[in-house]
């Protein structure tokens, strides 16, 4: 008897929505948003972090020294938000695309099983680059930051390979016939090294606008140090901006020819949200390149944060309809079947205001506070207080 020949998406299950399709995409859409603020302040952090570690051994450095000490207290609250943000984010995800993505986790398999312990490494040291002794040696302090934003940027390049994958669901079956091991990554993908470029470069610039804002928050405590983190992290901001304009038009030049044509006038809603995110993408950047050399800088870089919001809220619209036109291609369908639970979602809508009310508490007295106003040691870490 042959086998009935392996389809390119599987069967949905037969369980109902828990909600409305366009609330539950919402929902989506909010989370992930959320989601991409917390981790590429924590992605790109850990990198402007390091490299403000090694630059602090020098002793004429004091602010590059503050600034590593301030991430690296900042750290673990920035991990632990991006993961609960994701965990959310991720389950409205198996909501809507469920058989995709755990089709497509399947074939990543052991790379995206590797997730747990790498964030368990990146996490332990977090914590121990925070709390850490003084006598833990002055070479310790630059490992651990390297090892904290290694193992991220390992997270965010196995990450990238199962969601481009995912909307990949022709690959399934050619990946799974040449090998059901779960060693797959999405190398081949055209998208996959300009969209790890994208990721990783937007991280840096975003964490280096959290930078500056610090340096606001922080500039009637200490001027010097304010007006410092003030321009540095504007000048990190501008200078990944201008070079992630290229990873994104390398992106959109390595999709399909449907997809293209989708963001050039096919789909109104596309053209408008990629032309929108572009415009105020470089309205953040002219302001905030601006602030570097700005006497009173404060206004300038509020109004590109405000621009770079908004952005990115269009360009979370631009990537749902790159999804979008990959999986109607592929012939993908949503289940349709909608039984709706509000009670459950009401605890969810809840628990949601209430974490983010307590998270925003945090961030907001690690900017006003934070390991810059503290002793720190040669390599920059945070004394215990």
């Amino acid at each position: 008897m042959m086998a009935a020949p392996l389809g390119p998406i599987p069967q949905a299950d037969p369980l109902p929505l828990p909600a409305p399709t366009l609330l539950l995409w919402g929902l989506l859409l909010l989370l992930f948003f959320l989601h991409l603020l917390a981790v590429n302040v924590m992605l790109g952090g850990s990198l402007i972090g390091a490299v403000a570690r090694l630059r602090g051994r020098r002793k004429n450095r004091p602010h590059d020294r503050a600034l590593a000490a301030w991430f690296g207290t900042a750290m673990p609250v920035l991990i632990a938000t991006a993961v609960t943000l994701g965990v959310a984010a991720l389950l409205f995800l198996q909501v809507l695309y469920g058989r995709l993505f755990f089709t497509s986790a399947v074939l990543v398999g052991w790379f995206w099983l590797a997730v747990i312990p790498v964030l368990i490494l990146a996490y332990g040291s977090a914590y121990r680059l925070a709390f850490g002794s003084r006598g833990s040696g002055t070479a310790a302090p630059h490992v651990l930051g390297w090892v904290v934003a290694g193992s991220l940027l390992a997270i965010a390049f196995i990450y990238v390979s199962n969601m481009s994958l995912l909307i990949r669901p022709d690959q399934f079956a050619p990946k799974y016939i040449g090998s059901e091991r779960g060693w797959h990554l999405n190398l081949a993908d055209p998208t996959f090294v300009p969209r790890v470029l994208h990721l990783v470069l937007g991280a840096i610039a975003i964490a280096g606008l959290a930078v500056a804002h610090v340096g606001l928050a922080r500039e009637r405590l200490d001027a010097g140090f304010g007006r410092w983190a003030t321009r540095h992290g504007s000048l990190w901001f501008s200078v990944a901006t201008a070079v992630n304009l290229i990873a994104g038009i390398w992106w959109l030049a390595a999709l399909p020819k449907e997809t293209v044509l989708r963001f050039m006038g096919r789909s109104l809603e596309a053209a408008l949200a990629l032309a929108g995110g572009v415009i105020l993408g470089l309205a953040s950047l002219v302001l905030v390149a601006l602030a570097v050399q700005a006497k009173k800088p404060a206004g300038m870089i509020r109004g590109g944060s405000a621009a770079l919001v908004l952005t990115l809220g269009l360009m979370l619209l631009t990537r749902d309809q790159v999804r979008t036109a990959a999986l109607e291609a592929a012939g993908y369908t949503p289940a349709a079947w909608v039984a709706p639970q509000w009670g459950l979602m009401l605890i969810f809508a809840v628990l949601l205001v209430a974490a983010l009310a307590l998270t925003g508490g945090m961030l907001v007295a690690l900017a006003r506070g934070g390991a810059g106003a503290r002793p720190t040691d040669g390599a920059g870490a945070t004394r215990p207080q």
